[in-house]
């Protein structure tokens, strides 16, 4: 009889030591799952950012280049034709890139419309012909810029804005997705832990060893769940934090001032590095990505006090300044915000400086229906500043 008693404990204790071992297997499961999908969406999203951040500013590139040969500024048309060729060569590049990605239908329409304007534009350019260029016919390029390839660009460009906002909503789907597959399994960690807890407890009255055993896994089990608790928040933590400066990024903008846009007032304002592309071109992308973090480190010891701080995508940095803070103070810290962000900064042992150009907005309750639109608005007014020769801070004003 004994020998049976003492023949269920172990089956017993084999049970419960089983259950354990699936719940610490199902925990190195969640972690990976967790790491896993939150870094493959992290890297999905900052490469499509980086894509279209790029067919912009190449656009952009490629609309500078028009203007200038309407407005006859160059000794050399063809050359700049065939600097308008590389120009295009990069936009394709970066939309192979784009569509590498597993995008979903309802990005890829928004994308493959924008695409369709770029090549619009580019045939309505080649449809100019060398020997327009070479006459000079100023006249016939200017109407050409104004009535068909400026509107082409500027709607290019916003559809790709478009695009950048479409694949942040899919993104916050993607890990509002993997948020509720962690508590899934999290539910079954603890409808495990429950039956693992009941098994020792049966088995464990049936003597002080197995008693002891119980205690000790009672004391593992509070680990694991410590352990649980501890990923949940980090993974809750990477999913509205910028890894590389440590601010809020542009989801957790979208969670904190969504509520405020029908009923609140407040000061908001958007800066970006003019031309920081040209960084990355000449030292590399570790050493931008240096660069911006000793920026941010700066604004946050700077204007930490005044403002929520977000970096809300590459070099853009968001400010929504406190609700004590006034609409003519928010003016006066925009321009030292600018100052700041357009000082020299040491940078592996190199010294660096670029201007940066940025957007004021005094919000009223009511002037946007949600966080995109809002910065919308805040872009275009930057993109305007940046396009009359940057180094500015313009407002938005609402019409």
């Amino acid at each position: 009889m004994a020998k049976n008693k003492k023949k269920g404990a172990s089956s017993g204790f084999i049970v419960a030591a089983i259950l354990v071992a699936v719940m610490y297997i199902l925990n190195t499961i969640l972690v990976w799952n967790i790491y896993n999908n939150n870094n493959k969406t992290g890297t999905m999203t900052s490469t499509a950012t980086r894509a279209i951040n790029s067919i912009k500013g190449e656009l952009s590139s490629l609309n500078t280049n028009t203007i200038g040969l309407a407005a006859n500024l160059y000794d050399n048309p063809l050359e700049i034709v065939g600097d308008t060729e590389r120009i295009y060569g990069n936009i394709i590049g970066y939309e192979k890139m784009f569509e590498s990605l597993d995008m979903n239908d309802t990005v890829m329409k928004r994308y493959n419309y924008a695409k369709s304007i770029i090549d619009t534009f580019h045939e309505k350019l080649n449809s100019l012909g060398t020997d327009q260029l070479q006459e000079g016919d100023a006249a016939t390029m200017n109407e050409t810029l104004k009535q068909e390839l400026y509107p082409l660009q500027v709607t290019a460009d916003q559809m790709l804005t478009a695009t950048i906002s479409i694949v942040a909503s899919e993104t916050a789907r993607l890990s509002k997705r993997n948020a509720i597959r962690a508590y899934v399994l999290m539910g079954l960690m603890a409808l495990i832990a429950v039956l693992s807890e009941l098994a020792i407890w049966l088995f464990a009255r049936r003597a002080k060893k197995a008693r002891a055993e119980l205690e000790e896994r009672e004391l593992r089990l509070a680990e694991v769940d410590a352990k649980l608790k501890n990923t949940r928040q980090k993974a809750t933590d990477l999913a509205v934090t910028n890894v590389l400066t440590g601010m809020k990024n542009r989801y957790a903008l979208d969670n904190d001032i969504s509520e405020r846009l029908e009923s609140g007032r407040f000061q908001i304002a958007v800066f970006d590095m003019d031309n920081f592309r040209s960084i990355n071109d000449t030292y590399g992308y570790d050493f931008g990505d240096e660069y911006l973090a000793a920026v941010a480190e700066k604004l946050k010891e700077e204007f930490g006090d005044v403002a929520e701080i977000y970096n809300i995508t590459g070099n853009e940095f968001c400010f929504v300044f406190n609700k004590n803070i006034s609409e003519s103070q928010a003016a006066g810290i925009a321009q030292n915000i600018q100052r700041v962000m357009s000082s020299p900064y040491e940078v592996l042992n190199l010294n660096v400086q670029l201007p940066c150009s940025g957007a004021l907005y005094h919000y009223l309750p009511g002037d946007c229906l949600n966080v995109n639109s809002l910065l919308v608005k805040l872009d275009t007014a930057m993109r305007n500043a940046k396009m009359n020769g940057g180094n500015m801070i313009n407002n938005v004003v609402n019409m």
